[in-house]
């Protein structure tokens, strides 16, 4: 017993649980597509508003755990260099990656849910952080349009996990012309369709060379960016490009 639970501390040792700890040494349920029943309540103990909010999504069957890792754990990396008075979650989903900042960040005043439908499970998500987060739904305004028609306001901050193909691209730019923060989580890239240069992707792997000409393109645009990871039970496609504006880092 003790030689598996080593081996499974092993498989998420590159990057550790940070919202939900106590699930760190259980990577076989991080993946998990199953949706959240009541009777999972329990593997979030304890009277933090983390927990306390993972058990109310249990109980309105909202989401499944896959989901609630995903968005906690990039939330946790990503909150300093993206929140804002303003922040936008785009090719949101259901909204859950954007939710955690009305609930766990003051400083932000106002959060757009970006994407062209809007999932059932949205509702009961937002449903559950006004149980425990009172003050959250009303900072939540969903805007249901395509990714190429957003524009943003100056100074938001942007998130986008598994905007697919080129929207994360889109979200880039979108973050560097309203001069925020943004944290992406990449996923399906575009290997035939992205402008980065041929070299590097014989070179490097498309996948690292597309992230590559990411990073320069938001350095250029004068963000300081980071690549972090996300533990890979819960997603293979786990790199997180995280950009902060240089002002905010330099100040």
């Amino acid at each position: 017993m003790e030689e598996q639970r080593s081996n499974e501390d092993e498989a998420v040792s590159p990057a550790k649980l940070r919202f939900h700890r106590e699930l760190f040494s259980r990577p076989s349920l991080h993946g998990s597509r199953n949706t959240l029943r009541p009777e999972d309540a329990r593997l979030f103990p304890g009277e933090s508003l983390p927990a306390a909010f993972a058990r109310a999504l249990c109980e309105r069957r909202a989401t499944c755990l896959k989901e609630l890792l995903e968005a906690t754990e990039v939330f946790a990396l990503a909150r300093k260099a993206v929140r804002a008075p303003v922040v936008a979650d785009l090719c949101c989903g259901h909204g859950l990656a954007g939710l955690l900042f009305a609930i766990f960040e003051r400083e932000v005043e106002r959060v757009h849910l970006v994407d062209r439908e809007r999932p059932a499970s949205a509702d009961l998500i937002l449903q559950a952080a006004g149980d425990v987060a009172p003050w959250a739904p009303s900072k939540v305004e969903w805007r249901r349009e395509q990714l190429k028609r957003t524009t943003l306001e100056p100074g938001t901050g942007v998130i986008a996990i598994h905007a697919c193909g080129l929207r994360t691209d889109r979200a880039i730019e979108l973050a560097v012309e309203a001069g925020g923060g943004i944290a992406a989580l990449p996923c399906c890239r575009p290997h035939r369709g992205h402008p980065a240069p041929e070299g590097l992707k014989l070179a490097l792997g498309a996948d690292e060379a597309i992230d590559v000409h990411r990073t320069y393109a938001l350095e250029q645009a004068g963000h300081r960016v980071r690549w972090k990871t996300i533990a890979p039970t819960i997603s293979p496609m786990n790199r997180v490009l995280i950009a902060s504006a240089r002002r905010d880092v330099d100040a």
